[in-house]
């Protein structure tokens, strides 16, 4: 079997997206398949309780080497007939320049793609979505639109940061994609009442979930040992939640 990496539909573009992590086979990052998750460097969120802060600041990675793509190319050719898509995540993945590219020879493969992001960046998902290149979009909501800069960590004003998550959820609603909304309910960022200003604010998305904080890794060392909030708390509020969505459920408590 000749290598990938002289495959002449592996462009140059392809070598720009810097995969700093992966995670070979899941069952769980792609709801109903299994899957291979890359994780993507880089993020335009500061999101105080962020698990993975290698990726938004490469620094924490101490000079970590991106994962070579043609290893991976070859490992999702290898395995196409036993899974059955991959995980784009982050950081946001977004931000990369070769992410259609990459999603181009996934898709050669006969594999299914998920795109994780956090809701900002609708122009460069517009593009994916018109090539019919994304499968499933799960979106990031921080938070309520008065919250969403604080907890977010970003200098992008509220007014702009709630336009550009409401144009990312139309663009998913006017798609055949299937999509959902989530939330990291995290103590001391997040109340209850702020989870209603959520479902009236995003009220008519299909499905939305309340994923457990889980302290540990953090970009704010802070947050390494704040307690999450009880199990009961979230399944109560994911059903006063259930009057706004199709589907609310709680996730991560496992």
């Amino acid at each position: 079997m000749s290598s990938l990496l002289t495959d002449p539909e592996i462009r140059p573009e392809h070598r720009s997206v810097r995969i700093l992590g992966w995670s070979k086979t899941t069952l769980l990052d792609f709801p109903g398949n299994v899957a291979s998750t890359l994780f993507l460097e880089g993020c335009n969120f500061r999101c105080p309780f962020c698990h993975n802060p290698e990726l938004v600041l490469p620094e924490r990675g101490k000079g970590q080497i991106p994962i070579d793509l043609g290893e991976i190319l070859s490992y999702l050719a290898t395995y196409s007939r036993m899974l059955e898509g991959v995980c784009l995540t982050g950081g946001e993945a977004l931000l990369q320049a070769g992410l259609a590219e990459l999603c181009r020879q996934i898709r050669g493969l006969g594999l299914q793609i998920k795109l994780d992001t956090n809701g900002s960046l609708p122009e460069r998902l517009e593009p994916l979505l018109d090539a019919s290149l994304l499968d499933y979009v799960a979106v990031d909501i921080k938070g309520p639109p008065a919250k969403l800069p604080a907890i977010a960590g970003t200098g992008i004003p509220e007014g702009a940061l709630v336009a550009a998550t409401e144009a990312t959820i139309g663009l998913l609603q006017a798609s055949a994609v299937r999509y959902e909304l989530r939330t990291t309910v995290v103590p001391g960022l997040l109340d209850g009442n702020d989870l209603i200003a959520m479902g009236e604010w995003l009220e008519g998305g299909h499905r939305f979930f309340l994923q457990q904080f889980r302290p540990g890794k953090t970009l704010d060392p802070l947050f390494q040992k704040v307690p999450p909030y009880p199990p009961r708390f979230l399944h109560e509020q994911a059903e006063n939640l259930s009057a706004f969505f199709l589907q609310c459920e709680v996730r991560g408590l496992g």
